[in-house]
């Protein structure tokens, strides 16, 4: 049985349709998709692979994934969206990824 973590996600309505969505716990994980079920799988790939990079580049696997991080993410969020007179519209989700099996050369 695979070991899954959870990544909270923002989820904002684009003014032309479908979704940008966010990843606060990975600064720069971002992606997009013309449905909410699309964004939710985009951004799924976006983590897996922002995690083989961070494994690859020596990070480990020490990610703020808290309520001040995710707050800040949608003040942002938020303020961009005023600032180009969109609603208030946003939503947060939980997505499971499976957890990346490390390989140690010997």
């Amino acid at each position: 049985m695979e070991k899954q973590q959870k990544f909270t996600v923002i989820l904002e309505p684009e003014k032309t349709g479908g979704y940008s969505i966010h990843c606060p716990a990975l600064p720069g994980c971002v992606s997009q998709g013309g449905s909410r079920e699309e964004a939710l799988q985009n951004i799924r790939e976006a983590i897996r692979l922002s995690l083989e990079v961070r494994d690859a580049e020596g990070f480990g696997s020490e990610l703020r994934d808290d309520l001040q991080v995710i707050g800040e993410e949608i003040k942002q969020i938020l303020k961009s969206r005023e600032e180009d007179g969109l609603p208030f519209t946003i939503e947060t989700t939980e997505v499971e990824i499976e957890e990346l099996t490390v390989l140690v050369k010997q």
